[in-house]
């Protein structure tokens, strides 16, 4: 009886290691498919990236383009309201207006 018991358990330990090899296997052939997409999805990936990179330094080009053009209006009308602000201090003299009026009457038809 004992050589009986002693039989099962070796073949029990022949299925362990079966058992054991078979899944060594399998975990190996998953991580050799695993490598491959991998591999495919970083091929893959890549022309998206240089994609995106490109679009990047495009959109800091614009924005670059963008806050040049800003300073650009900017100074611009700082000069507008600085000639606007001159003109608008000038006043004309007593003499001036008084001329303006005589002018003003030989133009009257009455």
């Amino acid at each position: 009886m004992s050589d009986v018991f002693l039989g099962v358990i070796a073949a029990a330990v022949v299925v362990m290691a079966a058992i054991q090899v078979a899944a060594v296997v399998f975990a190996a052939r998953v991580a050799r498919r695993l490598d491959r997409i991998v591999e495919r999805l970083e091929h893959d990936i890549q022309p998206v990236l240089l994609s995106l990179q490109s679009v990047a330094a495009d959109a800091a080009r614009a924005t670059a383009a963008a806050a040049a053009q800003i300073d650009r209006a900017s100074a611009w009308l700082d000069g507008l309201k600085a000639i606007l602000s001159t003109l608008g201090s000038v006043k004309p003299s007593a003499e001036t207006r008084r001329k303006g009026v005589d002018e003003d009457d030989a133009l009257f038809i009455g």
